[in-house]
């Protein structure tokens, strides 16, 4: 189910019936009556293939289409599991249906069609089971779960799971094509540090973030334009354990002025929703007594050092440190946040020098531009 938009609808199985050969390529070659998309992609980075303009015709989208009656004229209902969109890919320097027979013809004018477009359309067998859609006239759900991608040691990677609406489109309307602009229905989180002092350094090795909820379901916004919120989400109860930001990394923060990078590369996908933090500075709480609440931290494994002198791990050991992590996540934002190291907690909530504080910043996440859309003929 991915990013593109569709070429064609179809005027009707029956009708093709009973063509002969000649007119069946007659038709297939006549452009005047496919549906046509007019595409706006996003200029946002993703976690494990960037999703831009300049990368848009590396993947496809599938599409559902379904008239004023409720009738399903494209996509179908065929799989146990997760509703199938006709599919649309670029090949020959052109946005075509993978599948020929899928190809489709706009209606008569009186017969107007709503579209619901999702990206990606190819997914792996094994993320197959985490991403999930129910469409039917009346209501459009993506179901989707998240999977701890760099902790993991596998091959899987997240999606940055977009969908694109446009209602009452007639071969009329955009000279016949359906303009479609994708959104991103998850949230993107970065983090990168610097230290509170000249003179200290630390060397990161593992980042963890614990009692993270990572699935749930994502029902359309009811209108073309509004944009993804929060309240669209239906989370799962169950939380994870811990997610791996970074893993076996070789990091070196050492400077309390310039930040150093630390996932922009590699940025978190995550379902959006509010996260507590773990209050162990007011109630002088526990690391269990946190999983127990479902509070979050993050566990960051790693040596502080000030004037060459270690004052947590040494030269042969890294050492963990608890830090409390409160956020809220909304689809489609970035957010951007900044360690200062400083200190943190033990698992018994005892700081360890002081605790390291956040600078958070919060960017829009790929923003569509008319300028950049790609034509689908």
């Amino acid at each position: 189910m991915n990013r593109l938009f569709i070429l064609t609808a179809c005027a009707s199985a029956a009708l093709l019936c009973g063509c002969s050969n000649d007119e069946l390529a007659n038709v297939e070659t006549s452009t005047q009556d496919m549906i046509g998309f007019h595409v706006v992609g996003n200029r946002a980075e993703t976690r494990a293939t960037p999703i831009t303009q300049d990368n848009l015709n590396t993947t496809d989208f599938g599409v559902f289409a379904f008239t004023e009656s409720g009738t399903m004229f494209m996509g179908k209902k065929d799989n146990e599991y997760s509703d199938d969109g006709v599919e649309i890919e670029f090949n020959n320097n052109q946005w075509s249906y993978r599948d020929p027979a899928e190809l489709r013809y706009w209606p008569e004018e009186t017969t107007p069609l709503d579209f619901y477009a999702f990206n990606p359309a190819t997914v792996s067998d094994y993320m197959q089971w985490f991403y999930t859609l129910d469409v039917n006239p009346d209501e459009q759900k993506i179901k989707y779960t998240c999977i701890d991608e760099y902790g993991s040691g596998g091959e899987e990677k997240n999606y940055d799971v977009m969908y694109a609406v446009a209602k009452e489109q007639k071969k009329s309307t955009n000279y016949g094509k359906v303009k479609l602009q994708f959104k991103h229905i998850l949230s993107q989180v970065v983090f990168q540090a610097r230290t509170r002092y000249e003179n200290m350094k630390v060397d990161i090795k593992d980042i963890k973030i614990h009692n993270i909820k990572f699935g749930g379901t994502f029902t359309l916004p009811g209108t073309d334009d509004r944009l993804p919120r929060f309240e669209d989400w239906t989370l799962n109860e169950n939380t994870a354990p811990a997610f791996t930001v970074v893993k076996d990394a070789s990091i070196t923060v050492e400077s309390d002025t310039e930040v150093t990078d630390i996932t922009s590369a590699t940025p978190m996908l995550n379902v959006p929703q509010t996260l507590t933090e773990w209050d162990v500075a007011e109630n002088s709480t526990s690391k269990a007594d946190a999983d127990y609440a479902k509070q979050c931290y993050l566990e960051i494994n790693c040596k502080i050092r000030q004037n060459d002198v270690y004052l947590h791990g040494s030269a042969e050991e890294y050492k963990v440190i608890y830090v409390p992590f409160g956020a809220e996540w909304q689809p489609g934002k970035r957010y951007v946040y900044t360690l200062v190291f400083g200190g943190g907690y033990d698992d018994q909530g005892n700081p360890i020098l002081n605790a390291i504080t956040f600078e958070p910043e919060i960017e829009p996440w790929g923003e569509q531009s008319e300028e950049n859309a790609v034509q689908i003929r």
